[in-house]
């Protein structure tokens, strides 16, 4: 496992790893923004309204792979960031045996949207894992096209859309293996 750096002050933001007090914050913030990507018509994270990943959120606070960005206390924004294939990974990704890091769950609090924060978080996890020798990967619904602008922009490069089920889902991985 890398060792990532959790308490780093980044443009006033703080990055720490999720703790189970944080828990029902987070599944609010995921809720809100599974909410707020509906009404905009795009189909993703439905299964976050229904309580059903409520369990998994806990476990991976319990393991340590979800993370909060925090600004004077205040939850801005939540991740989990893992090193270990989940079965979603591995249904997206085929099971790897290479170093990579999987982004999933990632979501801005809706006070904080249009700032940049996404952006900023992006650039931190670039900033933690810069030398490291690993991938960084994420999926995201095809057709939310701000959501896939953003990791194109965030020097992400797109591999390819897969079809689960008739629905798409654009893979995206970024390389720290040094050359």
């Amino acid at each position: 496992m890398i060792n990532i750096a959790l308490n780093d002050p980044y443009s006033g933001y703080t990055v720490r790893k999720a703790k189970l007090e944080d828990m029902d914050e987070i599944i609010h913030l995921l809720k809100t923004a599974a909410q707020w990507v509906q009404a905009k018509g795009i189909e993703q994270w439905g299964h976050l309204l229904t309580g059903e990943e409520d369990a998994k959120i806990q476990s991976d606070i319990q393991s340590d792979t979800t993370y909060v960005v925090e600004q004077n206390n205040q939850l801005v924004a939540t991740f989990n960031l893992s090193n270990q294939q989940n079965e979603w990974d591995i249904c997206m990704w085929g099971h790897r045996e290479d170093n990579a890091f999987y982004l999933h769950r990632f979501a801005v609090g809706s006070r904080y949207h249009g700032k940049g924060i996404g952006k900023q978080i992006l650039q931190w996890m670039d900033n933690q894992l810069t030398g490291t020798n690993c991938f960084l990967r994420l999926d995201c619904v095809a057709d939310n096209s701000g959501l896939n602008q953003l990791y194109k922009h965030a020097g992400f490069v797109y591999l390819k859309q897969k079809d689960i089920d008739g629905d798409l889902f654009s893979l995206y991985q970024k390389s720290f293996v040094k050359s």
